[in-house]
């Protein structure tokens, strides 16, 4: 690739970024395809070999990193307790702190608890390179009773640079298997692809490769919950860090605390006794 392309290509990045931004919303509304959007598809096809070299690196980083041993599980006593499957990559298996109980799963569940005085019984499904199409091959396959799926997924995925369309594609098997379980008013909670570009220092092109795919891949979920009835986007929180990189300005019980808050609420909202699915 020529120097003239590569600059060129960097500074439609610049663009394509600033234009996503401002058409992705936190909420449930389907995003136009603007030119932004198409041009995306172009560039991120480009920079594909790049997206792997960082995979790469994730791997180490993942193979060096703190877990918690055991399995994200367990279970607020109350009446009527409500059933949730989390399935996720490294956040669902609670990196970065000393055990589950602190992790996005088990805050999300309890708050769903506390929000409804209900009782709640929680587990997972997790993998550090789970991604959205191996997720689906196995919900096909296996016998879901749960009354909601929350999905954490999408960090592998970019870094493999999964396609809108692949990953549009296995979100909606997802939803349909939801739909053929043994509880068809089974709800789905799509959490928003944290900003990886935020999380820690890294070269100036690198950051707006990986912002491309992350606002893309989330567009796509935007979508699908925008045309899924009983399907739900959460954002990921608003983490103020005055300028300072996320892993900087929180520590990682920090983030699972307030991303369990945000996605807990979203949750709740999505089990709210009368919500209709259909």
């Amino acid at each position: 690739m020529s120097y003239r392309c590569c600059l060129a290509s960097y500074r439609s990045m610049d663009v394509v970024v600033k234009m996503n931004e401002r058409s992705l919303p936190a909420t449930s509304v389907t995003p136009h395809r603007s030119l932004g959007f198409r041009i995306t598809g172009l560039i991120l096809r480009m920079f594909r070999p790049l997206l792997k070299v960082n995979l790469l690196a994730y791997r180490i980083e993942i193979g060096n990193a703190l877990f918690p041993s055991g399995k994200s599980e367990g279970e607020v006593v109350g009446t009527d307790p409500v059933r949730i499957l989390f399935i996720g990559d490294i956040a669902a298996n609670s990196y970065g702190v000393l055990n589950h109980g602190l992790g996005v799963g088990s805050k999300a569940a309890r708050f769903v608890a506390r929000e409804h005085n209900i009782g709640c019984i929680w587990t997972s499904i997790s993998s550090t390179e789970l991604t959205m199409s191996r997720t689906a091959n196995e919900l096909c396959s296996m016998e879901l009773a749960v009354d909601a799926v929350v999905l954490l997924l999408g960090s592998p995925d970019v870094l493999l640079g999964t396609t809108r369309t692949a990953w549009t594609q296995s979100l909606e098997r997802i939803v349909e298997a939801a739909r053929q379980s043994a509880n068809p008013d089974c709800r789905v909670v799509i959490a928003a692809i944290p900003p990886m570009h935020r999380f820690r220092a890294m070269p100036r092109f690198v950051k707006r490769i990986l912002a491309l795919q992350v606002q893309r891949l989330n567009g796509a979920s935007v979508s699908v919950a925008a045309a899924s009835p009983g399907v739900t986007y959460s954002p990921f929180p608003s983490l103020a860090t005055d300028g300072m990189f996320i892993e900087d300005a929180f520590n990682w019980r920090a983030v699972h605390d307030q991303w369990g808050k945000q996605l807990g609420a979203t949750t709740a909202r999505a089990l709210k006794p009368g919500s209709p699915v259909t």
